[in-house]
């Protein structure tokens, strides 16, 4: 009897280890993961030879396509945030009340900044970028998008300690003011809000809608437009697919409230759009302000697009890295915007200016 039992116990140990590789290619699932996974790799090189790391690519390959693994995923995450309120993936970081934050900020968030050198040549970097687009007459700005635990330091948990009063956007914002470069202080027209409403989304990385049409408001009253898009009559929907949620939880399909503003004036997308993800992004409006705009851009932008689509006649939004400056040249615009956010400020150091 006990042979038998450990004879059973073996063959469903296999069975259990074989089921997510023999049915793998079965499983047409996909993740909602924030990166791309691995292609089954080449057995040899573009010159012929047989590819040595073939078995250690295979690794990544076979651990990233197996069956099932969604859901092994999701049960993993709800163990450990449900019952630890730890997170399954350490991109994450669990805070109260179903808060999350990235861990991608933590070194802004503790202080840990570039060397003056490197935040000085960031800063005359932009310097002579927004000199090269004054020099065409048009106006720009540079937009800091403050990370989200910039904005609600208090609701990170109490291991990370204190948020540091220095970090690398506060550093370059002196550094701009120095040099007379235009800039918003995003962080501050957040700061002094959010006490109103919020401005960040909860299981997100990103600003919600208000956020966003918040600091957009902040823009045009400081290239001193007219136009200003309103913060209250809005509707709560659930439509927001949340990345953070998204990696703990790649299956859930849980979506997260958003803020839902009616719209100001009808617009219209130039082109196919597959997602506010693409590179080049248009916008027109037969009853905007006459004016038109060029948005260098990240993630951030996807919540700006469609206010300032509303707002200017004609916007193009672009999202490729290195900037291209030579879009200011050749695009019709009266304004260049150019908004990174806090944890990707080193990026600017790759600003090539024509």
């Amino acid at each position: 009897m006990k042979k038998t039992l450990k004879l059973l116990f073996i063959i469903c140990f296999f069975v259990v280890c074989i089921i997510p590789v023999g049915l793998m290619w079965a499983d047409t699932t996909t993740l909602s993961e924030n990166r791309s996974l691995s292609d089954f790799p080449e057995w040899t090189l573009e010159n012929g030879k047989w590819n040595k790391e073939f078995f250690n690519e295979f690794e990544v390959w076979l651990t990233e396509h197996f069956a099932f693994r969604g859901a092994l995923v999701e049960a993993d995450g709800a163990l450990k945030y449900h019952v630890f309120a730890s997170p399954s993936d350490m991109q994450v970081i669990v805070a109260e009340d179903d808060w999350l934050f990235f861990d991608a900020t933590l070194n802004d968030y503790a202080g840990v900044t570039l060397a003056d050198a490197q935040i000085d040549a960031i800063a005359a970097t932009l310097q002579e970028t927004c000199e090269y687009i004054e020099g065409l007459g048009k106006k720009p700005m540079i937009m800091l998008v403050p990370n989200k635990n910039t904005i609600y330091p208090e609701l990170m948990p109490a291991r990370f300690g204190d948020k540091s009063e220095v970090s690398n956007r506060t550093l370059l914002q002196e550094a701009l003011a120095e040099r007379n470069v235009p800039y918003l202080d995003a962080a501050k027209v957040l700061i002094d809000y959010k006490d109103t409403d919020e401005v960040y989304l909860h299981q997100d990385t990103h600003w919600n809608n208000t956020g966003a049409r918040l600091v957009l408001n902040a823009l045009y009253e400081a290239w001193g437009l007219e136009d200003e898009h309103e913060l209250a009559g809005y509707q709560v929907e659930k439509v927001h697919e949340s990345d953070l949620y998204q990696i703990l939880f790649p299956q859930s399909g849980e979506l997260e409230a958003q803020r839902i503003y009616p719209s100001q004036n009808a617009f219209d997308y130039k082109g196919r759009v597959r997602s506010m993800d693409d590179l080049k992004i248009q916008t027109v409006c037969e009853d905007g302000n006459d004016k038109s705009i060029l948005v260098y851009r990240d993630s951030f932008g996807r919540a700006m697009i469609p206010c300032m689509g509303e707002i200017f006649s004609q916007c193009t939004f672009n999202r490729s890295t290195p900037y291209n400056l030579q879009l200011v040249e050749e695009t019709e615009c009266d304004y260049v915007l150019i908004e990174i956010v806090e944890r990707n400020i080193a990026d600017l150091a790759g600003i090539d200016v024509p």
